[in-house]
């Protein structure tokens, strides 16, 4: 080990403590200024390395064997040479700026290996992580911060391809306003930026959007992103989206910045593709294939859930038994297609006029159900009665040859816990609610209440009478 003492703590000298400290074959005896407050001596304090205002207090180190002078002071260095012991060495000079200025170059060599290093492990554990999640929320935003994080940018987001619509979304962002994060939707346009990156096989790099020929996206402009740099998302020629990373200063991404992002990229895409296609088997697997709305085995997992956390939490929900009135008479007079037609038309109507957290589904046949979570039925009749009207009010194809020259729907309503400790009572509350809606007349809401109160009727705005047959 060369056991050694530093004369001088300006930039040189605490460049080299920096360098020289956690060296296991090397050790710094002590460190000399003639200012206290040098840089050199500060660290060196923290470092509990001995210091001195005065050299010659450490001229009598027994094992010292080295000193470097970084001082650059030609009587400094006279007087050092004339005072040092015959086995001490002395670098000073320009054989000591070149040390330092080498081990400089070294240790900045390394740090930039081990940032290299790190960034790869990211990508690494990125790719782990992503592998051992299914989740396609999850899945995106993960991709979005790893990417960001690479970068060293302060903004970006995700834009999945919708195929049907031809149009590209937002599926996750970040470090952007509220205003401009509503902007979620848009179409592909030829010569547009978003065709320009799709048609690139490497990350599309835009340092300042306003230099940028092909730019005209006001939006951006106002959000105030100055820089750009995009990757596709596409696997085996099928367009997945875009990964963006934004900044709102002009910069330019290093050729490792590019490198990386485009690593991720191509990881990612093949990540996300096989989490649609699971996301996409998974929908089918719950959704009735000609209305889009969950089927009946979907709808009778999610009635156990909601009784699971109703129970827990003591909350209530509500649950709506939805049937078409007079529906063979329509299909018979009009065939199935067009019956189909109707089934399609009534479920859109259902999903639109219901909230987000509501289970909307088709029970079998004519008949479709609603589970509102955290309701009560004395709430959710005025939504329910407005949701009939809608109904009788659409202009269906064929409707003039229905009763009253509409089609319409009646309604029963249960509430757990008021009706019931299961899911076959709430159901069955609900059901028979529905068919006495079908006895007064059709066209009508019902609310079940408890046997032993009997039965709440809420009267529709419909005068019309007809025969009292449910499944008409």
């Amino acid at each position: 080990m060369l056991n050694l003492i530093i004369v001088g703590a300006g930039r040189g000298g605490t460049a080299l403590i920096e360098l020289l400290h956690n060296d296991p074959h090397t050790k710094i005896l002590g460190v000399a200024d003639r200012k206290k407050t040098a840089p050199g001596m500060i660290l060196a304090r923290k470092l509990k390395i001995r210091t001195a205002t005065d050299y010659r207090k450490f001229e009598k180190l027994k094992n010292l064997q080295c000193i470097v002078d970084t001082t650059g002071d030609p009587l400094v260095h006279k007087e050092l040479q004339k005072r040092r012991h015959s086995h001490v060495e002395l670098i000073s000079g320009t054989t000591a700026r070149h040390m330092w200025r080498h081990m400089s170059h070294g240790i900045t060599r390394q740090t930039s290996l081990e940032n290299m290093l790190f960034q790869y492990q990211s990508i690494y554990d990125l790719g782990l992580k992503l592998s051992s999640t299914q989740h396609l929320p999850r899945l995106l935003f993960y991709t979005l911060e790893d990417a960001t994080k690479l970068t060293n940018t302060p903004a970006g987001s995700i834009a999945l391809y919708d195929e049907n619509r031809g149009e590209m979304h937002h599926s996750v962002m970040k470090g952007f306003s509220g205003s401009f994060s509503k902007m979620s939707r848009w179409t592909l346009r030829t010569g547009g930026l978003t065709s320009t990156i799709l048609n690139h096989e490497e990350p599309l790099v835009i340092t300042d959007v306003l230099q940028y020929p092909q730019f005209d996206n006001p939006i951006m402009l106002q959000e105030g992103i100055r820089s750009v740099m995009a990757t596709p998302l596409i696997v085996n020629g099928k367009i997945i989206g875009i990964l963006y990373v934004n900044d709102f200063v002009v910069r330019e991404f290093t050729s490792r910045e590019i490198s990386l992002f485009s690593l991720l990229g191509g990881m990612a895409a093949n990540i996300i593709e096989k989490a649609q296609l699971l996301e996409n088997a998974m929908r089918i697997s719950i959704t009735d294939d000609l209305t889009g709305l969950y089927n009946h085995r979907y709808f009778s997992q999610r009635l156990l859930s909601e009784i699971k956390r109703a129970d827990r939490y003591g909350l209530t929900f509500t649950l709506l038994m939805i049937d078409i009135d007079n529906f063979k008479r329509y299909n018979d007079t009009h065939g199935h297609p067009k019956g189909n037609a109707v089934l399609r038309q009534l479920g859109e109507i259902l999903r639109n006029q219901c909230r987000e957290v509501d289970v909307v589904a088709r029970y079998g046949g004519e008949e479709f159900s609603v589970i509102m979570p955290e309701t009560s039925s004395e709430k959710v009749v005025e939504t329910v009665n407005i949701i009939r009207e809608k109904v009788a009010t659409f202009p269906f194809e064929g409707r003039e040859t229905q009763p009253g020259g509409c089609i319409t729907i009646s309604v029963g309503i249960s509430s757990y816990r008021g009706d019931g400790q299961d899911a076959h009572a709430l159901i069955e509350h609900a059901d028979a609610a529905l068919y006495k809606a079908k006895q007064m007349g059709k066209n009508q809401v019902i609310v079940s209440t408890p046997p032993e109160t009997g039965r709440k009727t809420i009267p529709s705005k419909s005068k019309r009478q007809t025969p009292p047959k449910r499944t008409a």
